[in-house]
């Protein structure tokens, strides 16, 4: 397990807990409370920029996490934890490729 000391995270008392049946992305507050369960991170993170209204910039980064044979990808939204995460844990970003193997994002 990566030292999850540096991400601050220990201070809140929100526990959030994620499920892709529930809502289709989430924030770091549920990536906290995984990541507290025991859950433990994938060096690669995928990301896809979007556009709404073709004016506001969203990014969406996917984690993906295991726990013994168990699997969970949780997607969230762009937020200054998302970068302090990526950071801090040395992972690797990758843009998100369609099935055409063009690249659907650009660099965050």
């Amino acid at each position: 397990m990566k030292n999850l000391s540096n991400l601050h995270y220990d201070y809140m008392d929100m526990v959030r807990h994620y499920h892709p049946a529930s809502e289709p992305y989430t924030g770091c507050d549920a990536l906290f409370t995984a990541l507290d369960s025991g859950w433990e991170l994938d060096n690669t993170v995928t990301y896809e920029e979007t556009w709404l209204a073709g004016a506001r910039r969203v990014v969406l980064y996917t984690f993906t996490l295991r726990r013994g044979e168990d699997k969970m990808v949780m997607p969230i939204v762009d937020n200054p934890y998302v970068g302090r995460v990526v950071t801090e844990m040395g992972l690797e970003l990758v843009p998100m490729r369609r099935s055409n193997g063009r690249v659907r994002k650009t660099a965050p």
